[in-house]
Parts: structure tokens; sequence; C-alpha cells
């Protein structure tokens, strides 16, 4: 009799469930969208960008860490973040402990870079509807357009939490910023990118083939000229770096500790390179840190065309960007975050 009555109760609700297809194609019914959790690197990210701070039930051990690089982090607090309960340690791919979900019984999980099948076990174990994000094809994600794929899962989110104004806001600033960082005219230069972050701090010779930040202003990373077939992150060999010879060299700021002490003990391998001879390596924000920091990506595309001769105050659009992305309180994050951004 028991079985039958929750049959009929679980029949009932599904008739006020509401259909929606997340980014892996998957329908997913949903009855209510108050709470949540976020599992895999980036998901919290884009709730936090959309306002659902509150909303949030439980966390990953790894997101109760502060990072300079994940300013979301800093947004949502680490007292506040320390004070959730735990649903799993965190990282790509990685489940979520099944009975700590259970105990905190979100309406909704929202998950990245999370594998299809381990979505649809998480489903089956918890009875809680698991709505798939993406950041890309460079970044776990399906679709070629990395930014494309970030304002779709954050409209999903917000058609979900109820947040769709928010998300029109941001979004239409995102693509407003990336229309004026592509009409700007920047010089023939050639250029690379070195020390990008990649599971944790890097040298300079890890790269990336398709920088974002290049792609946004539409120049490329020169050291693949001669490869077109390159794609994602690379591990290249110095000597490639030598033999490219860029005129402007551009390193991750997380891996500034790591650069400069591979330059104190190869001094006289990179002062051979052009850039390093002339003055002309700078530094830039990085934004690859448990996936991509959009705001910190917007913004290294600014300070790369201002290093390149556009005329920009770094500041100042800091002060935009962080305040689109975080209504009243990018100002006061900038001042937490304690980014050097000084222009050229």
């Amino acid at each position: 009799m028991k079985k039958i009555f929750f049959v009929f109760l679980a029949s009932i609700i599904s008739l006020w469930a509401k259909p929606y297809t997340d980014m892996l194609g998957r329908s997913v019914e949903i009855n209510k969208a108050e709470t949540f959790v976020f599992v895999g690197p980036g998901a919290l990210r884009l709730g936090a960008y959309l306002g659902l701070r509150e909303k949030i039930v439980g966390i990953e051990k790894l997101e109760q860490m502060p990072n300079a690089q994940s300013p979301y982090r800093t947004f949502i607090g680490v007292d506040f973040a320390k004070k959730l309960p735990v649903i799993g340690n965190g990282g790509p791919g990685k489940m979520p402990n099944l009975e700590a979900l259970l105990n905190v019984h979100p309406d909704v999980i929202f998950t990245s870079f999370i594998p299809k099948d381990q979505i649809e076990l998480i489903t089956q174990k918890t009875g809680i509807p698991v709505v798939a994000l993406s950041y890309g094809a460079s970044y776990g994600g399906k679709g070629n357009k990395n930014l494309d794929e970030i304002k779709a899962s954050l409209k999903l989110i917000a058609l979900i939490a109820n947040q769709e104004q928010r998300a029109e806001v941001l979004v239409s600033f995102i693509q407003k910023q990336e229309e004026q960082l592509s009409k700007i005219k920047l010089p023939d230069t050639s250029v690379y990118v070195g020390g990008v972050a990649y599971k944790g701090i890097q040298p300079i010779t890890s790269t990336e083939v398709d920088y974002p930040p290049f792609a946004l202003l539409g120049i490329k990373n020169s050291i693949f000229k001669d490869n077109p077939e390159a794609k994602g992150h690379q591990f290249i060999d110095f000597e490639a770096l030598l033999k490219a010879n860029p005129e402007l060299i551009f390193t991750d700021m997380y891996s500034r500790a790591k650069i400069q002490q591979d330059y104190k003990e190869n001094k006289a391998l990179y002062d051979t390179l052009k850039a390093y001879k002339n003055g002309e390596v700078k530094e830039v924000l990085g934004f690859n840190n448990y996936s991509t920091n959009v705001e910190n990506l917007l913004l290294i595309a600014w300070q790369i065309a201002n290093y390149m001769g556009y005329d920009v105050d770094i500041n100042a659009k800091a002060q935009e960007i962080f305040n689109a992305f975080y209504p009243n309180n990018g100002d006061i994050l900038l001042e937490k975050l304690s980014y050097k951004l000084g222009a050229k």
C-alpha cells in the first residue's frame, strides 16, 4: 500500500515538473528550484555570477579555498563557504559524495566537467534533477565557441532559477565586450603567451593555441603559425620558443614565481629571446583556475590591447567589468584581490 502511495505521489509531482534541455542535450524535469548545489569546475562560478549565493546549500571542499585567480570565491566569502556542508572534494570528473548530497537535498544539482554516465548515476542514486552546464570545447564542453557555451549555460541556470533578467544583463554585457574587443586594430606584432596555468602553476613553455584573450582580439599565438592542426593547451620545448622568437611575450601572473625562478637559473638563455632583450615581456592576469574566470578573461584581453598600444584605462575597465559580474561588489572585490593592473 505504501509503495502504491509513493508511486501515486511521484506521478502527481511529475505533473508539476517542467522539462529543460541541458548543455549535453539531456531532458531534465524540475518541479522546484529554490536551493542548489554546484558540482565540478566552473559550475559554482556561474551561480555566483547570477547572484545565487544565498541559495547554495552544499559546496565542494575545493571551492572553500580562496584564490586570487578566482574572484567568485572572494565574492562568496570564505566564512560563508566554510559554513556550508561539504558535498565532495571537487575536481574535474570527480563524483560528489552521494550521501552528502542526499543530506543537503538541493532542488537542483548543476554540474560541469562531469561525464554523462556519472550524471545519470547521480540522478539515479539521489532522485535529484541534475543539469549539465558547459564551458565550450576547449574546456570540456561540446561547442567550438567557448563564450557562447558559457553564455548559454548562464541563460539555462537563469531560466531554472528565475534569474532571467540578471542573465540577460550579464550576457548582453559579455557580448558588448566581445564586439568592442573585436574592433580594436592592433599592430602586426608576433606574440606568445607562456606560463598558462594548467592544473596549477606552469613554466613559460606552458601555452595555449587558441588563447581566449588573443581570440577576442583576433590575434594568433605565433608559436603555432606553422602548425595549424595544433589545438588546446600545449607544453612546448624551449627550443621552439627560441626558434619563433616572438617580439612580445605575455606571462600568466599565476605562474610568476615559477617563471622568475627559471629565469634566474637560465638567464643567458632567456636573454637571447628578442622579447626579453627588449623588455617586451608583459604580465597579465590568470583566468584559468578551476575553469574559466570570464571576468578575468575579458580584462586580460584589454590588458593585452593596452600593452600593444591601444589607449584604455585598465583600472577603469576592471571596475566596469567587475561591477557587471558582481553588481555593487565589483570595486570592493578589486580592493580585496589587490590586482596590480598597471598600464603599459
